[in-house]
């Protein structure tokens, strides 16, 4: 993996990925804030971020002090490959608070440094809570108009690219060759502009790998070990080329499609299956993903169409209707509340998996 500079980490946005990993690694001088910071158990030099409170729920401190947080190659933030854009395509830009908890809190504003008020871009480690948001709002309020602008194209190209506008009779052509032909027709291309690559060389590879034999790491890089690759970093001010980057880099890649979620109608990058329909993407107040919805409601649907529950259905309706029309019998009251703690019973075991669907079904018949 690239490693460079502190020096120069501190004050610029860098960001290269792992396509076998899907994964991608960025560095940007972030104000944490509202943002929980985990290093990974099986790779701490990769750190994951995330948003564990609403920005509107937290009351700004004139004397607390928020620690500028650079991230550097070696300990670097960790998500799942095109996150950032994908981010930025469902980012909600109606108000600063919006704008915070769904694209802010994870780049800090490097990206948009061009909108800086001088008086923030300073490199003082601390910042209160006061002169933080004060600066975030004068940033969002300053680039709102080019934000929204950047976004609707991004999201008219995505749209095109992946066929999600109805474009049917352009699916037998790839997304990288739709990609290119946009660009070149459209205003997008200029997002191509103001980005910088840094080339990764043999040095840190060496470094690491020398001491291992010639046929060992033949073997590993023909089986693709990420280790024994040249990973080249993208450094930009301007996040409309950082996107651009990103989506270059994915529509090269045709098992990275980007999709419309069924639910919540988010744009996401399917993470086990091609046809995936749900997206997994995290909500603001904690909420269950869509596909954890969508998941709960399948098995909700298969356990209704499951033959030894509609079995219990029709019996306990049977044995209500009996104890309804014989009101006067005790004993039949009485087996009819034992019955249903048993079949019940028998039901919980087989949604906890320790009971088999076709036992819970000869159960049900023989005690029905």
């Amino acid at each position: 993996m690239r490693e460079l500079p502190r020096t120069y980490v501190l004050e610029d946005f860098y960001i290269w990925f792992d396509m076998k990993e899907k994964e991608e690694y960025y560095a940007t001088p972030l104000y944490l804030y509202n943002v929980s910071n985990t290093r990974r158990k099986n790779d701490e030099t990769k750190v994951d971020l995330k948003l564990v409170k609403d920005i509107s729920k937290t009351k700004s401190n004139r004397k607390r002090e928020i620690m500028r947080q650079p991230s550097t190659i070696y300990i670097h933030y960790a998500e799942s490959i095109g996150m950032l854009l994908i981010r930025f395509l469902n980012a909600d830009f109606s108000s600063f608070t919006s704008a915070y908890n769904t694209f802010f809190y994870a780049y800090g504003f490097e990206l948009i440094k061009e909108y800086v008020p001088s008086l923030y871009s300073k490199n003082d480690e601390y910042i209160t809570d006061v002169e933080f948001m004060d600066m975030l709002e004068d940033i969002y309020n300053t680039s709102l108009d080019d934000l929204l602008e950047w976004q609707n194209n991004f999201r008219k190209c995505v749209d095109f690219v992946y066929n999600l506008n109805g474009n049917e009779e352009l699916l037998d052509h790839s997304s990288y060759s739709k990609f290119v032909a946009y660009t070149i027709k459209n205003d997008i291309y200029t997002y191509s502009q103001d980005i910088e690559v840094i080339l990764d060389n043999y040095i840190n590879i060496h470094n690491h790998h020398h001491n291992e034999s010639m046929e060992d790491l033949i073997k590993d890089i023909e089986n693709k070990d990420p280790n024994l690759e040249l990973h080249n970093v993208y450094t930009s001010t301007k996040l409309r080329s950082i996107c651009f980057t990103i989506l270059e880099q994915l529509v090269k890649q045709e098992n990275l499609p980007i999709k419309v979620c069924q639910n919540c109608g988010r744009y996401f990058i399917p993470t086990f299956r091609q046809n995936e329909i749900y997206c997994d993407l995290e909500n603001v107040d904690g909420s269950l993903t869509c596909r954890d919805n969508g998941a709960n409601e399948t098995y909700k649907k298969n356990l209704e169409n499951t033959p030894a529950l509609l079995l219990y259905r029709r019996t306990y309706q049977q044995k209500v209707m009996m104890v309804y029309r014989n009101k006067e019998s005790k004993q039949l009251k009485k087996n009819f509340d034992k019955w249903k703690k048993e079949a019940q019973a028998k039901i919980k075991l087989f949604k906890q998996g320790k009971l088999g669907a076709e036992a819970l079904y000869e159960w049900m018949e023989e005690n029905k």
